[in-house]
């Protein structure tokens, strides 16, 4: 038994080495598994969710920057705008030639500027006043324009005193009444009078009782003609025989001298009193001597309750307004500016108590055909008070031309120009 197992044991070694010796080339290597991808670590997994989560943190924090600073940007153009519209960082002189409360003229100009103030309530507003033109203005203006003033605004005729200094400030704008001569920076403005004071001539020439109204007036310049030219055609509309006598005083405020006037022409038969002057004494005339009055530029009743009839005004203000708001925008250029009841430089002061319903109602539609530009006052024919033709029959005077109109009277009034 055991040589049996021993036999079997020689016999397994044999085979052994026979399988080793029989072939002289190498038995092929095992196959080697293909190598696989380990697994992530969790804490890998953990560490690329965070930097993931991290950069969507940052996408959204640099989106809601950008939206804010472009909220930031948009509130800061909305604020520029605001401030702007209300004159923030903008600066405009008035120049007057006399005192702003002289209830006349440079009263309706102050009113013009104050209403300037109250629509832009940023804006910088200086009032000058009692600045006569000739060198006086000249320095004025250059000192206005030298302290960076946007916008310079001469209440009387300063066209020549303001030239000079704007060719030396060009980045100053100017605006005077009544000039022709226009600058990249330098316009200019008047009011149509002689639209106002139609109406008023309406009113005068129904209410006098003696025929005669008295008219005292500054000086025998365009402006002066046409309106009482204007006022004569309207007086002679609804009283053909009527007159009005003309006294130049040569100055437009000497309450003394107008006094005088207003005296001399009340003693000579006038029972109604009109004027281009700016102090109350010719109201004050009408009321102490039961007369009536018809103003000028300005609502006079408080001075005279019993004598008002009515008076045209000037209603600056909108232009002045328009102006500057041309200048905030960028959008402003120089310009003659001429006008009247169309637009909306003419208005009314309220009518006194001798005014009627008629009256009105006459004074209202003319008023309308005025704006419609259906009734024109001055069509001709017109003759001057010298004999003289000054518009031929189918002729007038045209809108845009009347400014150099007139160094004539009309038929109807009594006085000179000379």
């Amino acid at each position: 038994m055991k040589r049996a197992r021993w036999f079997l044991a020689v016999l397994a070694v044999f085979a052994f080495v026979a399988a080793a010796c029989g072939d002289d080339e190498e038995a092929p290597a095992p196959a080697q598994p293909e190598p696989t991808q380990p697994a992530a670590e969790p804490a890998e997994e953990a560490m690329e969710e965070d930097m993931a989560t991290e950069e969507a943190m940052e996408e959204d924090m640099a989106t809601e920057e950008a939206m804010e600073e472009e909220a930031m940007e948009e509130d800061m153009a909305e604020e520029e705008a605001m401030a702007a519209s209300d004159g923030s960082g903008y600066s405009v002189a008035f120049v007057f030639d006399l005192f702003i409360e002289d209830g006349g003229w440079n009263t309706t100009h102050y009113r013009g500027a104050q209403q300037v103030q109250e629509a832009f309530p940023g804006l910088d507003v200086q009032i000058l006043e009692e600045i006569s033109p000739g060198p006086a203005a000249t320095n004025a203006f250059e000192d206005l324009a030298a302290e960076g003033v946007d916008l310079i605004i001469g209440t009387t005729y300063f066209m020549p005193d303001v030239m000079p200094v704007a060719e030396q400030f060009p980045d100053t704008k100017f605006l005077t009444w009544a000039g022709w001569q226009t600058a990249d920076n330098v316009g200019h403005f008047d009011g149509a009078t002689e639209d106002g004071r139609y109406l008023d001539g309406l009113i005068a020439g129904s209410v006098t009782e003696s025929g005669v109204i008295g008219y005292p007036a500054g000086y025998p310049i365009e402006e002066v003609n046409r309106a009482i030219n204007a006022f004569t055609i309207g007086v002679r509309e609804v009283n053909p025989d009527a007159v009005v006598q003309v006294v130049y005083i040569n100055s437009w405020y000497d309450p003394p001298v107008e006094q005088q006037a207003a005296e001399a022409l009340a003693n000579g038969g006038a029972d109604v009193l009109a004027h281009e002057l700016n102090s109350p004494a010719v109201a004050s005339v009408a009321e102490d001597r039961g007369l009536n009055i018809i103003g000028y530029s300005s609502d006079r009743s408080e001075v005279a309750p019993n004598a008002w009839l009515s008076s045209f005004t000037f209603e600056w203000g909108p232009y002045y307004i328009d102006q500057v708001q041309q200048m905030i925008d960028g959008t402003w250029e120089p310009a003659l500016t001429y006008g009247g009841l169309q637009a909306g430089m003419i208005g009314n002061s309220p009518y006194g108590k001798d005014v009627t319903d008629e009256m009105l109602a006459l004074v209202n539609e003319r008023r309308q055909q005025i704006l419609d530009g259906t009734f024109d006052y001055f069509a001709g024919p017109i003759m001057d008070n010298e004999g003289n033709v000054q518009v031929p029959e189918g002729g007038t005077i045209p809108f845009e031309e009347r400014t150099t109109c007139c160094l004539w009277l009309i038929e109807g009034v009594e006085g000179s120009i000379s």
